[in-house]
């Protein structure tokens, strides 16, 4: 009976030593999807002092929110026309002068809120300026000023139908209201309300929390239309 006791008692204190000399390592889980469903793995490393952190060939998690700014050629005007292919007019001086060619330039602005992977709904901010100069022909001074602005307000909703990473391929449908203002010959402001669109059949962004992108298209945002942008709430799978 002694004997059976010492045995078991030697049987125990060899478990305690090698459960005290083997390390415990933290069991880790790690989840993805694919076209079949989503999965769930779990695992133990070899190493206790391996650390995981998520992939950054996933694409973009739901719940995203982004900003965008952008810089673009080619905004339309309210008939729907590209504003770069007529000049501005209406100068009214009595003095004679020469003009300057007007120049066009759109901002954009843009936020977005990913629903999911492949679909962003959100809201566009775009506004098209057109500006052009008269001078004198005595001294070369500025006389005047003739300027055409075009602001639009649009729902935006963009389709990103290639996503590798930090890699998107997307597609973007804009339609709202604008309001134009113009001044006439008298220096007085005109304002007229017109139907604000746009659509973007081909983008790229590039990036994850901070990104640059590139659109190309037709309407209020412009026919090429490029810049930066940060997302935030970027929890990846």
């Amino acid at each position: 009976m002694k004997q059976q006791k010492s045995a078991l008692r030697a049987i125990a204190l060899l478990l305690i030593l090698m459960i005290g000399s083997t390390p415990l390592f933290a069991q880790h889980t790690y989840k993805f999807r694919d076209s079949l469903g989503t999965y769930e793995v779990k695992f133990t490393p070899a190493d206790p002092d391996t650390e995981f952190r998520p992939s950054p060939t996933k694409p973009l998690a739901p719940k995203t929110h982004e900003l965008r700014y952008g810089l673009a050629w080619g905004g339309t005007d309210w008939f729907g026309e590209p504003a770069f292919t007529w000049e501005l007019g209406g100068f009214y001086t009595e003095e004679r002068g020469y003009l300057s060619p007007t120049v066009w330039l759109t901002h954009n602005f843009d936020y977005g809120y990913w629903v999911n992977e492949w679909f962003e709904v959100g809201g566009t901010v775009t506004w098209t300026s057109g500006r052009r100069h008269k001078y004198s022909y005595a001294n070369h001074t500025k006389i005047d000023t003739d300027r055409v602005d075009y602001i639009g307000f649009m729902p935006t909703a963009r389709f990103a139908w290639i996503r590798r990473g930090i890699v998107q391929v997307y597609s973007s449908l804009s339609l709202g209201a604008g309001v134009e203002i113009r001044n006439n010959i008298y220096g007085n402001n005109i304002y007229e309300a017109f139907c604000a669109f746009d659509f973007k059949p081909l983008g790229l962004s590039v990036g994850r929390n901070f990104f640059g992108y590139i659109e190309v298209g037709y309407g209020t945002r412009g026919i090429i239309n490029a810049g930066i942008g940060y997302r935030f709430n970027t929890k990846q799978k």
